[in-house]
């Protein structure tokens, strides 16, 4: 509880600070309101390859889990 009530008395403190010397928010600009492009990623096919060997392998575990308790009981 000691370390909230630090961390609050120091954030009051940078506001005070910012108030006191004139620094604030102001509201953007028009050049940063507008929005970022996004760029699609173009899918690799070493990805492809990688996301189905994943799966194999995957299913693979779940098989070896599946034939050891079989085997077990």
């Amino acid at each position: 509880m000691i370390f909230v009530s630090l961390v609050a008395t120091l954030f009051n403190g940078v506001q005070l600070f910012a108030q006191t010397n004139g620094i604030s928010e102001a509201p953007p600009t028009p050049d940063e309101r507008t929005p970022i492009p996004i760029e699609i990623l173009p899918i690799d096919e070493n990805i492809v390859y990688l996301f189905i060997a994943g799966l194999l392998l995957g299913v693979y575990y779940v098989y070896l889990v599946h034939f050891a308790k079989k085997k077990a009981a």
